[in-house]
């Protein structure tokens, strides 16, 4: 071993390729916090930090296209998580939506690598995308229900309004605006028609 090069890995037991796929995905996930793009990703990089060969890498990750779809997957599970957490216990739908929102933005802010990831357009939709989309649609349907927003069409509204959101950060420094929460609070009330 050469110095600067990880420690290689102890080698699973036959039957366990399952683990190298995880400790792969694991040091991929860690190196792409580290480089702050997936632009500066690399398979190779990848399996070094993961303690393997170059060519071990590829029956699990045959093109970086796969490993970054793999990483976007993973990454849209961890918003989804993180969001549900933050929400756990708020009763009132308006507050619910509000505070997905306020922390989709936070995680965004926190790790600018993944959040380049998931914005990166991709050759299809993330299940974990379409669900956490699904999720912001569920909520605002029922501010609907409880009489705490106008919007006739929540699936539009609620696109609308992540789309601006996912927007509104580049924003903040550019033009004139007002602290991010309360900007966030302002964006959600107007586009997703919520009253009171």
């Amino acid at each position: 071993m050469t110095r600067g090069e990880p420690p290689r890995r102890q080698q699973n037991r036959k039957g366990q390729g399952g683990l190298l796929r995880i400790e792969i995905e694991q040091a991929a996930w860690k190196l792409l916090d580290e480089v702050g793009s997936p632009e500066a990703l690399t398979l190779r990089g990848v399996a070094r930090a993961a303690g393997i060969t170059g060519p071990a890498i590829y029956p699990h990750f045959p093109g970086l296209p796969d490993l970054h779809a793999r990483l976007r997957e993973i990454a849209f599970a961890h918003i989804a998580e993180q969001t549900d957490a933050a929400v756990a216990g708020i009763t009132d739908p308006r507050t619910e939506l509000i505070t997905r929102y306020r922390v989709y933005v936070d995680l965004g802010q926190a790790h600018p690598a993944r959040r380049k990831l998931v914005l990166t357009p991709a050759n299809a939709v993330d299940p974990n995308a379409a669900a956490a989309l699904d999720t912001l649609v569920e909520v605002l349907d029922r501010c609907v229900a409880a009489g705490l927003s106008h919007s006739t069409d929540t699936r539009l509204d609620t696109a609308l309004t992540l789309a601006a959101i996912t927007g509104l950060r580049e924003m903040q420094g550019v033009f004139p605006l007002p602290p991010l929460h309360t900007a966030i609070e302002e964006l959600v009330v107007r586009l997703a028609r919520l009253t009171g």
